[in-house]
């Protein structure tokens, strides 16, 4: 019976793996954060909120008795840098009167919902403020609110106000790491009196009034396990309860610090100081082997620093370890995703032979082969989704594709945002589909649009090109047929549902949903593909003497 740990579990990969596998295990604990941070404070992004949040953390850090001085003092570096950018948008801003008659107009506004809100939206300087004010302005009331909009455009060109926008997120972040630093210190000063069963209660009761834990109800669903061995937060667990008990540890650390995608702060960030729980806890736990997972972005992040970092850590360890960037579409999966793996073999573990990573096999299946031929009307996109996925700029970055046969590596927050994979489905193959009529053409607008031209312009309006025209961002207009694309066979575009996520991640289907569509595709997201951890279970296997 192999005996398994895992941390940052998700929605439990390397568990999926081992029962594809048929391999008897026993799940001795799981830990994971979840996404519930009962840390974060819900600080608004202007600058009176940031002056009063700056005033709170310095009261609790005192309270706390902590020694966070100089994480203090670099926020209040970053705090003036903040006022003196604002003070030089303000001077943009009293000079332009179309800002002078955004702030009398708001003045004007008597909808109940937008008065509760002036309150705080006073300072108009961050542009993703105003577009929402501008947005609550065109939803609750009748007038024509073009005049935000304009000043909206204004200021997102501006290059001060760019700025003011990256301080004010920078701040705000300093300021949550602070408080999560100076609250765990006092709670791991509390902890350390306590027994084991006395720690997980003290946790427990942290957590248990926070939001819930999506991640372990998808996990419960679909795993046993002891509950007294079901932890909530990689920092407060003492991985000497489990110390010799665990054959295989797998996990990895969230990447977001080090990904491309992510802000790329690295160590420093208090996600990829998690890297140093995981290694914590493999030296407490001492397991005969561990997997580590995440971004391939750690190697080069910091010119290589982080990574030279990294190792330095595992070699402290007293592993032999090794590591290598696998590609999901080399191992059975047709999706393109690239991340590094480490695996480490405790040295008083007798091997029959040296570890060597699994070779790439031959991918025989298309992501058409995953996808659910009936599905609902709820997952074809509307016109503006349409408008972004087919952009140029976006399919020629690599931010949308449709009906491809290698999905786009699969993120967390992929397909509430137009980002990634989707299907063109023939009218022919829809079972089930809403009413999406604004999708088609009127007879007064399919006669503008196949007329050969007015004037000077003349154009042959042909449809059903064999290879098509340029897509442009402004198809969603309604051009005439020798500028824009137009098809007279009826289908529909659709983003990936969250079944296929799942398979495309290789979740085989008795893998039970419990949660909403927007938290299965976040979990989908963040897991590790469960036929690259087969394979390493596999090499491991042979590895073992």
């Amino acid at each position: 019976m192999l005996k398994l740990g895992t941390v940052f579990s998700g929605i439990g990969a390397i568990e999926h793996a081992l029962k594809r596998m048929d391999i008897p295990h026993e799940i001795v604990f799981a830990c994971d954060n979840g996404g519930v941070n009962i840390y974060e404070q819900s600080i608004m992004k202007n600058y009176a909120a940031i002056e009063q949040a700056i005033a709170n953390i310095k009261t609790t850090i005192t309270k706390l008795n902590c020694e966070q001085q100089s994480k203090y003092d670099a926020i209040i570096l970053e705090f003036n840098r903040l006022k003196h950018t604002r003070e030089s948008i303000q001077v943009v801003i009293l000079n332009e009167p179309i800002f002078v008659e955004v702030l009398e107009d708001a003045k004007k506004i008597e909808h109940p919902i937008l008065l509760k809100r002036q309150a705080l939206y006073k300072d108009y300087i961050d542009p993703a403020i105003l577009q929402d004010y501008y947005t609550m302005c065109k939803k609750y009331s009748d007038k024509d609110y073009s005049t935000y909009k304009a000043a909206y455009n204004i200021l997102k060109k501006n290059q001060n106000v760019k700025a003011y926008s990256c301080l004010l997120n920078i701040i705000i972040k300093a300021i949550n790491q602070l408080y999560e630093d100076a609250f765990k210190k006092q709670h791991l000063v509390n902890l350390k009196a306590l027994s084991y069963a006395e720690q997980k209660q003290y946790v427990d009761e942290l957590y248990k009034k926070r939001k819930t834990n999506f991640v372990w109800k998808s996990y419960l669903a679909n795993y046993e396990i002891d509950p007294n061995h079901l932890h909530w937060d990689v920092s407060f667990l003492d991985g000497t309860q489990y110390r010799d008990q665990i054959d295989l540890f797998v996990g990895g650390s969230p990447c977001q610090s080090f990904s491309m995608v992510g802000h790329r702060s690295g160590l420093d960030d208090t996600r990829g100081t998690l890297f140093y729980e995981y290694a914590r806890l493999v030296k407490e736990i001492q397991p005969k082997v561990f997997i580590y997972e995440n971004v391939k972005g750690l190697l080069n992040h910091d010119n290589g620093n982080t990574w030279r970092v990294v190792q330095k850590v595992f070699q402290d360890l007293n592993y032999d370890f090794s590591y290598q960037v696998l590609n999901s579409k080399d191992y059975g999966v047709p999706q393109n995703r690239e991340r590094i793996f480490v695996v480490g073999f405790r040295k008083d573990v007798a091997l029959k032979q040296s570890f060597q990573f699994p070779k790439p096999v031959p991918l025989t299946i298309t992501m058409q082969d995953l996808l659910i031929d009936t599905i609902q009307g709820k997952y074809f996109l509307n016109t503006k989704g349409v408008d972004f996925v087919t952009q140029d700029k976006n399919i020629e970055k690599s931010y949308t594709q449709i009906s491809g046969d290698i999905q786009l590596c699969q993120k967390a927050n992929q397909q509430f945002n137009w980002h990634g994979d989707f299907v063109f489905v023939d009218e022919a193959d829809i079972k089930k589909v809403v009413d999406l009529e604004k999708y088609y053409l009127s007879q007064k607008v399919e006669k503008y649009v196949l007329s050969s031209g007015t004037k000077n312009f003349y154009s042959k309006p042909e449809t059903d090109l064999p290879v098509a025209r340029p897509l442009l961002t402004t198809m969603h207009k309604m051009h005439r047929a020798g500028v824009d694309n137009y098809v007279t066979r009826q289908g529909r575009l659709r983003k990936l549902t969250p079944r296929e996520c799942l398979r495309l991640m290789g979740f085989e289907d008795n893998f039970k949903i419990v949660v909403s569509d927007l938290q299965m595709y976040r979990q989908a997201g963040n897991s590790i593909v469960v036929d690259i951890l087969m394979h390493l279970v596999k090499e491991i296997g042979k590895t073992l003497k």
